[in-house]
């Protein structure tokens, strides 16, 4: 039953931020009946309190980076995605699909008048040229829902250990925090079970640029002087500690494009996107919440694409691309009833998800697939026992199907070169950093987030910015992913 996934010998994992997939994918139209919009423009829309129409639609000129022309971003265009809300963006339909998503948007951000369609909106090809690509050649799941109808942190959680969990305090340092402000802090600290610490060590390694995802997951992995080698950047070096570099030569830590290049990529590569980046001329995340540029989370996968297919390790690789929630903008594709002891009636909204690699089929999947998926096909894959490790395991885990529905018993040898992809990602990122140069005529930049403009953070950003403050406070040294 597993024998295609037997010849798996690596999977690499990246949960991007935020995006439903109508919004990403469902301009596609493929053999095998992808479950895209296609015809649901005209057939399903949605409508706000006083009975005005919003249809689906696709994002023109000056509508795609989610904040207003020249002026810093405000939360007005980020749809809400908390649970209460995506239960009112569920609660109306239209036909068969879901109708609440323009009305809370709406009620919640009070956005201006031209932008009250925004949650209705999706992108087409050429702005997402590199999934373009990997939708074709590879494994599009478009049945792929969140785990939880909810944010972020729930679903990601569900990723890693199956459930959720609540947010642990920090004790003086929260209260602190809290008296000083009048607010209560929001860390997105938690302390449920991974599936890594079902793995040895030496099989699995966690890349990111920011502090990783796993260490806020589960205190096991916030003892910051273990496990140091589980930990790595996704493409920069980790210089050893200045006690190491006195008594030896300097030398460097790993990093995924130096395992990928070399042939050292452990069993399972988990990669978190860099969900705050502080360099000036560079766009404030590759995560793809908004307003992130989306063809900065295109130069990401591409990098990781190319990295793995220059690998020695690329003919039994398998890589995973999926989003952690839908971010509150519109799918058609009602969630489906789950059963699992847990407080949630349901899965969560449809998500963007790509199944890639040599021994993957080329192919539309109609499985019902969410998060556990991902734990249940590692631990299937490379737990020393399987059973034992599964029956550690949530319900919701045990019961998940695994990724090797969508696998072959040989490589393909049909899968086309990418380089022109290269050239209209180097293209976006010379004019993307020319946007954000200072004015020719003197002053700051004209982009709201270039040179002389200050950053202001999404919410997720400001969580992670509280969520490494509380990490350093619990000792993890600086500069550390």
């Amino acid at each position: 039953m597993t024998a295609p996934l037997d010849q798996i010998k690596h999977i690499v994992v990246l949960m991007m931020e935020n995006r439903s997939f109508d919004q990403m994918l469902g301009y596609l139209g493929l053999p095998g009946g992808i479950e895209g919009l296609d015809g649901v423009q005209n057939a399903h829309p949605n409508f706000d309190a006083d009975g005005n129409e919003y249809a689906p639609y696709a994002y023109g000129p000056g509508e795609t980076a989610f904040h207003k022309p020249g002026e810093p971003y405000d939360e007005s265009l980020d749809p809400c995605h908390s649970p209460e809300c995506v239960a009112e963006q569920l609660a109306e339909f239209h036909g068969l699909a879901p109708g609440g998503f323009v009305k809370n948007f709406i009620e919640q951000k009070h956005p201006p008048e031209q932008w009250r369609r925004l949650p209705m909106g999706h992108y087409s090809q050429e702005l997402v040229p590199v999934y373009d690509f990997l939708a074709r050649q590879y494994c599009v799941c478009d049945a792929w829902h969140s785990s939880i109808p909810g944010d972020t942190w729930p679903n990601r959680l569900y990723s890693l250990a199956g459930r959720e969990g609540p947010k642990v305090r920090l004790g003086f340092f929260e209260e602190l925090y809290d008296r000083i402000t009048g607010k209560t802090l929001s860390v997105p600290i938690f302390d449920v079970p991974a599936f890594t610490r079902l793995l040895e060590d030496s099989q699995w390694r966690w890349y990111s640029d920011d502090p990783a995802t796993l260490r806020g997951a589960d205190s096991h992995y916030r003892s910051f002087d273990l496990r140091r080698d589980n930990f790595a950047f996704f493409d920069r070096k980790l210089l050893e500690d200045l006690a190491a570099v006195a008594e030896s030569a300097i030398t460097a830590g790993t990093s995924f494009l130096d395992d990928a290049a070399t042939g050292q990529l452990r069993e399972v590569s988990w990669i978190d996107p860099n969900f705050v980046n502080l360099h000036v001329l560079n766009v404030a995340s590759d995560d793809d919440h908004p307003p992130a540029d989306i063809l900065a989370g295109q130069a990401l996968v591409l990098e990781l694409y190319d990295a793995l297919t220059r690998s020695p390790d690329w003919a039994d690789t398998l890589l995973v691309l999926c989003y952690d929630e839908h971010g509150g903008f519109y799918d058609h594709a009602m969630p489906p009833p789950v059963d699992d002891g847990s407080k949630y009636q349901t899965y969560g909204v449809r998500v963007p998800a790509l199944v890639i690699g040599p021994r993957v089929k080329q192919q539309v999947s109609k499985q019902l697939f969410d998060h556990t998926s991902l734990i249940k096909t590692i631990l299937l894959r490379f737990a020393a026992d399987p059973e034992q490790a599964l029956a550690q395991m949530p319900a919701r885990v045990q019961n998940a199907p695994d990724l090797g529905l969508l696998l072959q018993d040989e490589p393909r040898t049909d899968i086309p070169e990418h380089e022109e992809l290269h050239a209209i990602v180097d293209d976006w990122r010379n004019q993307a950093r020319a946007a954000r140069r200072a004015s020719p005529a003197g002053g700051p930049s004209p982009a709201p987030d270039g040179a002389g403009q200050p950053l202001v953070l999404t919410h997720l950003q400001r969580e992670f910015v509280h969520y490494v403050a509380a990490l350093r406070k619990l000792g993890m040294p600086a500069g550390r992913p």
